[in-house]
């Protein structure tokens, strides 16, 4: 009660178990994806990657609309002939936006499928369960890199 006291007024908490017990709870959601304390980590990192190498060169945000694409249809589960597509055949856009609202994992397919391909071809970094290569892509060569996902 002593601490939650001390919280709520914006002092620092006295007792050192409760500060030990704070500190683990903070270190512990750090490795939990998408928390505050892993993203304030994942900011320190980012910021700091201009320091080690260089400036950035380039700063892009990558966002697939999944609705519109022939590619999230078919892993929707949509018989679309990709090899005679014409953008007028096919599902109306209703019928777009509920396969895709219906299946999260064909859009969850496509958007890795998206990213995984812009990576490889553009950049030339390829991503394995176990490590990152990178070589020369279209684009250029790529030092560093960080994907974020909301």
């Amino acid at each position: 009660e002593q601490a939650c006291r001390e919280e709520e007024q914006g002092l620092p908490i006295s007792d050192p178990t409760v500060k030990l017990l704070r500190q683990h709870v903070h270190s512990t959601a750090g490795r939990v994806k998408g928390s505050n304390q892993s993203r304030t980590s994942l900011r320190g990192q980012l910021w700091s990657t201009p320091v080690y190498l260089r400036p950035w060169n380039l700063w892009i945000t990558i966002d697939p609309v999944d609705i519109h694409d022939p590619i999230a249809q078919i892993f929707a589960g949509e018989d679309i002939d990709l090899d005679k597509f014409m953008a007028v055949l096919g599902p109306d856009g209703e019928k777009r936006a509920q396969n895709i609202a219906a299946d999260p994992y064909a859009a969850a397919k496509f958007f890795h499928f998206t990213i995984r391909t812009i990576l490889e071809v553009l950049f030339g970094i390829e991503v394995t369960p176990f490590q990152v290569q990178s070589s020369m892509g279209i684009l250029c060569e790529v030092a560093a890199y960080f994907g974020f996902v909301e």
